[in-house]
């Protein structure tokens, strides 16, 4: 199963953050849609912002169009005659909201950016748009976006606001400068990018082993697992730590097998912006613990005890290697075991377990995260009315009524995804924390009225999983060591367990520029360095170099925007 795949498994099955699960009633259909009886914007009916009080949920009399783009994957299913432009999401803000929808245009994926740059530049903006974080940094430049400060306060349902602050405010920061709010952010959560130790218990107790707690468990386990011969078959044929030729793996804009984790078990934090000691920011993968971590991978590599063809291996042969029973560590996702969903029916006898990442020493490891907001929505300045935007957004979170509408003509149908069609999209950064507390407490109870399946459908494909697994079904095994995984990242969180990067803010215009180059000489300098082609010293070189290239300017524009928060 391709990496891309398994992370689909992810987002649809069980913790996608999307909450339009929720736009529907909790008691079935009981209560009452929005009545529309009362304007929502003052300039709508010519009352004072004292004299007419703002209704989050209201219908704007009179009706108003709005003007948005946006992007289509050309995947995307429509049934009954529906369009992007005439579909039942448009439909309900017309209804309800009083909002008609004109779409200046609309383009697939792989070229909304180049349409985007196009109307940026002739000035042809619309008045709600789907921005990237270098898109969203231009239109902040040049002031072309509308303060939504007061307007999500005024108009932000309690559940939208709830929403947002979820993540503790990162998002909302993220957007903000010089105290005005210019874009919602649309954050789904970084959890799921945090390394955790996978490590083959059954070959722990074949060979005597005790569980990983530190780093010298590592690698003790790693080597008893190249040279004690787990699989049994008296060849020298198994391996201990395993990677891809990606090398870190969960990291940045990547789900996927790696090294991440090792690195954070020395304290570096490679591709992350973290603090000095004098609370400078400066990049993780030039800090000396980096160095440290370089020089035991290139020991390991010469010593066997990683694969010596990582370097040309991509996710799919790792998880070949897996099914295979040929590999016995590695560092991975909470979600990893779906890669490999066959392992414990080719073989009852395997056993994966994860565990938080060990230390090198004294000090608690912590598992990076990236700063995960690719996209915010934005509001074109000037636009009569704003609110429209935050409208938009309570709907996505809103308990509508089923009856007035059904989950398969706002949600799904079959195979047919219906929530892509809403122009505003609410997401839950903390799904897999809510995901945990809910299940925990259905399995322990046998009650699966606790969970929270308004919010988070997925809670019942781990609840079902859990049951069936516990009671010998083996197809339940994947998503009940998802689940054990989920519950380590909980421990994570309650725990102080992230480290998450410290610039949190999209690309600044050198990483536009250069920030491509840079990382393709730090990913071949380190690979490198690790398989022995260069020393361990060859590290300083890349770090004058980093620096010489680029690095320098772009650690100065970091500066210049953490002095702007």
């Amino acid at each position: 199963m391709k990496r891309h795949s398994a992370k689909m498994i992810t987002l649809t099955l069980l913790a996608s953050s999307l909450v339009f699960a929720s736009a529907c009633s909790k008691d079935g259909g009981n209560n009452a849609s929005p009545s529309g009886s009362q304007p929502s914007s003052p300039q709508a009916s010519g009352a004072s912002p004292e004299q007419t009080k703002a209704d989050p949920m209201g219908k704007i009399d009179p009706p108003i169009e709005v003007t948005a783009i946006r992007m289509l994957d050309p995947t995307t299913k429509f049934e009954n005659g529906e369009t992007i432009e005439n579909n039942a999401w448009t439909k309900l803000y017309e209804n309800e909201f009083g909002i008609k929808l004109k779409y200046l245009w609309v383009a697939d994926p792989s070229q909304y950016d180049q349409k985007f740059n196009i109307a940026m530049a002739s000035g042809q903006l619309a008045d709600i748009m789907p921005v990237n974080g270098i898109q969203f940094n231009q239109l902040v430049e040049a002031d072309q976006l509308e303060d939504l400060t007061d307007v999500l306060e005024k108009y932000g349902t309690p559940q939208t606001k709830e929403m947002l602050k979820k993540d503790g405010g990162l998002g909302l920061n993220s957007a903000t400068y010089n105290g005005k709010l210019l874009g919602l952010p649309v954050n789904p959560g970084s959890f799921d990018f945090a390394s955790l130790l996978w490590v083959r218990t059954d070959w722990l107790e074949k060979l005597n082993l005790p569980e990983p707690k530190t780093m010298d468990d590592v690698f003790k386990i790693a080597e008893a697992f190249v040279n004690q011969d787990p699989d049994g078959n008296n060849k020298k044929d198994t391996y201990g730590l395993g990677a891809t030729k990606k090398l870190y793996g969960v990291t940045g804009d990547t789900i996927d097998y790696g090294l991440s984790g090792f690195f954070n078990g020395y304290h570096a934090y490679p591709q992350s912006w973290v603090k000095d000691s004098s609370g400078k920011l400066v990049y993780g993968s030039i800090q000396p613990e980096v160095k440290q971590a370089l020089a035991k991978l290139q020991s390991m590599y010469k010593e066997g005890l990683i694969d010596r063809e990582f370097g040309v291996k991509d996710t799919e042969k790792l998880s070949q290697a897996v099914l295979a029973g040929k590999l016995g560590m590695f560092y991975g996702a909470d979600w990893s075991p779906l890669l490999f969903p066959d392992a414990k029916k080719q073989d009852p006898k395997m056993e994966w377990k994860p565990f938080a990442i060990p230390s090198i020493d004294g000090q608690k490891a912590k598992a990076q995260t990236p700063y995960n907001i690719n996209q915010y929505y934005v509001v074109r300045k000037g636009m009569k009315h704003p609110e429209a935007a935050i409208k938009l957004l309570n709907a996505a979170s809103y308990q509508w009524d089923r009856t007035k509408y059904p989950l398969t003509d706002i949600n799904q149908n079959g195979d047919i995804a219906k929530w892509p069609y809403a122009l505003l999209q609410a997401y839950n950064p903390i799904q897999n924390v809510e995901t945990y507390e809910h299940v925990k407490l259905a399995v322990e109870k046998q009650d699966e009225s606790q969970l929270d399946l308004v919010s988070n459908p997925g809670q019942a494909t781990f609840y079902k999983a859990i049951n069936d697994f516990n009671k010998g079904d083996v197809s339940g095994w994947g998503f009940t060591r998802f689940f054990d995984a989920i519950t380590l990242l909980y421990d994570y969180h309650v725990n102080d367990g992230f480290q998450l990067t410290e610039f949190t803010s999209g690309p600044t215009p050198t990483m536009v520029e250069k920030q491509a180059t840079l990382l393709k000489m730090e990913l071949e300098t380190f690979t490198k360095i690790v398989m022995g082609e260069s020393s361990v010293d060859s590290f300083d070189e890349f770090v004058t170099n980093w620096k010489k290239l680029g690095g320098d300017t772009i650690t100065e524009e970091v500066a210049k925007w953490k002095a702007s928060k």
